[in-house]
């Protein structure tokens, strides 16, 4: 299919459960949208330094399947934010690219989300556990029990079974590694029974109803057992593979991935011989690579421009949002010269014109781009997302009354707010260095708020060291401009669980990268992970939607649409997961290359 490159994409309307597309195929070319959410507890951004490509032979003959028209070859695809490390469990994870680039490709996985991020059960399950198959079961003592039953054809790349100690042994890392990024939902579960090698029961001190984003990944076992602290492992390589694609090597330079030939589904048995992915970490190397044939295929972050640059023989198609992008704000930033209380992150947010920033952002990419109005859900998905932060459109006497409530003054009514203490109202602000789009956000929001008295120190990092070092260690900000991943379900709670905030009590793991500590909102996203019945759930969200909007632990701006872009002269099969939860090379399996 090839797109077109002067007009804009609409992302895909989508709802719970359910994702639309379309396709236009006028004498401009053909275009899609399409998609839902992801689950993946990830951030994202892109890199600076370009790294040289590797010399590929697309001929090369390493395996892969045989007998399919234009099997064989070998597809070169660029990264734009390159892992520092791959450790699934730790904060290597914290960086979408690990999971869109390794982990998606060569783990495998319980429950997963569908190409339309549709949760249904992976190849590795017989099926999903449901009441109706005994599956799923609540007991009148509030206990919560799933029947996990594996394929009898699940196997591990050496040929070693999947089995019920591989879901045990998962449960068990994700409790027991140091510095463990997310544990949310594990520690409700009192025990894995493992009697039957091909049904794993799980039971739950009370019910958990995000229940189907848990084991991903799912963890060898025998690879990796017996001890569950496996903070020092995998941190270079994954040796096993339990999906589509076996890991041949890793490094800073590539990543290579050769078909995994004890893959037992046969409908992603990847067609091509050997994949080579290469970091590209800037906008502009990124495109260039692609227009150059140096690489066949990218999945970049929308990028000023993009619909103008992406022309000729590259396509490209634009999927809904899978990310929200905002003001993250670090409440116990170390660089903090004053407490950023309440009042301070209102008057932020009232000084903001986030409709001029969704649309310099996002305006070459998407048509009119959305406000995002809720802290925490999609508003593609279902109706958790309320307007709760529709009250904030600039306002200079919000911005007055919030901050001399607090002893602030503007000796210079064009100047800066000033505390008692002498200190300037000058938050620093880091972001991805060398994402355009980000860094045009950045300039645009100084210029935006020097007439509201609010000054801004700009130190932007690469994704590495911001999402893989910084932010596990809230060694950041006070502001940081990211993106954080949501679900089809509505669990927001690693986002504001007290206990999830990173620091020395808890291995500095959790991913409450706000530091924010509600009680009152702790409990309510607590309280909403254990409710099942869905209008009882819907109250609780918006309760929480109430809470957030007036203590502001951060500021949402937009959901960030995702693009696949691949040389159509070269690659076949391309563009059909613009929006999946795995990234835009998700269903690479299905690529063919041409020629």
């Amino acid at each position: 299919m090839r797109c077109g490159t002067a007009l804009r994409m609409l992302a895909g309307l989508a709802l719970l459960a359910a994702a639309c597309g379309g396709s236009d195929d006028g004498g401009s070319g053909a275009r899609e949208a399409s998609g839902t959410i992801p689950p993946a507890p990830q951030v994202t951004g892109s890199e600076t330094a370009p790294t040289p490509a590797p010399p590929a032979d697309p001929q090369s003959d390493t395996g892969g399947a045989e007998g399919a028209e234009g099997a064989g070859g070998e597809l070169i695809l660029a990264v734009e934010q390159w892992p520092e490390c791959l450790n699934p469990v730790t904060s290597c994870a914290n960086a979408s690219w690990t999971l869109w680039s390794v982990t998606a490709h060569v783990l495998p996985r319980l429950m997963e989300l569908d190409l339309q991020n549709n949760y249904r059960a992976s190849p590795t399950l017989l099926e999903e556990p449901t009441t109706a198959n005994g599956g799923l079961r609540v007991a009148g003592d509030g206990a919560f029990t799933l029947t996990y039953r594996l394929s009898p054809d699940a196997v591990w790349s050496d040929g070693t079974p999947m089995t019920s100690n591989d879901v045990q042994f998962t449960w068990r890392a994700r409790l027991d590694t140091d510095g463990t990024l997310n544990t949310t939902g594990y520690e409700l579960i009192t025990g894995v029974d493992t009697a039957d090698p091909k049904a794993a029961i799980v039971t739950f001190s009370e019910p958990y109803a995000p229940w189907r984003d848990l084991f991903d990944p799912l963890l060898p076992a025998h690879h990796l057992g017996p001890d569950t602290n496996i903070a020092d492992r995998w941190n270079d390589a994954i040796p096993i593979s339990g999906g589509p694609w076996l890991q041949q090597s890793w490094s800073q330079e590539q990543h290579v991935l050769v078909p995994n030939e004890l893959y037992w589904d046969a409908e992603r048995r990847p067609l091509v011989d050997r994949v080579v992915m290469v970091p590209r970490e800037d906008t502009d190397s990124e495109v260039v690579a692609l227009q150059t044939g140096e690489v066949m295929a990218a999945s970049p972050q929308p990028f000023p421009g993009a619909a103008e640059r992406l022309g000729g023989d590259l396509s490209f198609v634009s999927g809904s949002g899978t990310f929200i992008e905002g003001l993250w704000i670090n409440q116990l930033a170390p660089d903090r010269r004053f407490e950023i209380t309440r009042n301070v992150r209102r008057a932020l947010a009232y000084s903001l014109d986030r409709e001029l920033i969704a649309e310099v952002a996002l305006g070459s990419v998407i048509d009119d781009p959305q406000v995002l109005q809720c802290a925490g859900w999609n508003p593609s998905v279902g109706d958790w997302c309320a307007d709760d932060f529709a009250r904030y459109v600039q306002d200079m006497d919000k911005v007055t009354e919030l901050l001399a409530a607090e002893g602030w003054t503007r000796p210079d009514p064009d100047g800066l707010w000033v505390n008692a203490d002498g200190e300037q109202l000058v938050l620093q602000w880091n972001t991805v260095a060398g994402n355009k789009r980000r860094e045009d956000v950045q300039a645009l929001v100084v210029e935006m708020t020097a007439p509201f008295g609010i000054g801004w120190e700009i130190i932007n990092y690469d994704p590495g060291e911001l999402f893989q070092n910084r932010l596990p260690a809230l060694n950041f900000g006070p502001v940081a401009l990211f993106a954080n991943s949501t679900s089809p379900d509505p669990t927001v709670f690693r986002l504001y669980d007290i206990d999830g905030i990173p620091g020395e009590a808890n291995g500095f793991g959790g991913q409450n990268f706000t530091a924010y500590a509600s009680p009152e909102a702790s409990d309510l996203a607590a309280a909403i992970d254990r409710e099942v019945d869905a209008a009882a759930r819907l109250a609780l969200v918006r309760r929480l939607g109430e809470i957030l909007a007036d203590d502001v632990p951060w500021i949402p701006l937009y959901v960030l649409p995702k693009l696949v872009v691949w040389n159509s002269t070269l690659v076949a099969g391309a563009g059909n997961a613009p929006s999946s939860a795995y990234g835009g090379f998700a269903d690479m399996y299905d690529w063919r290359v041409i020629g």
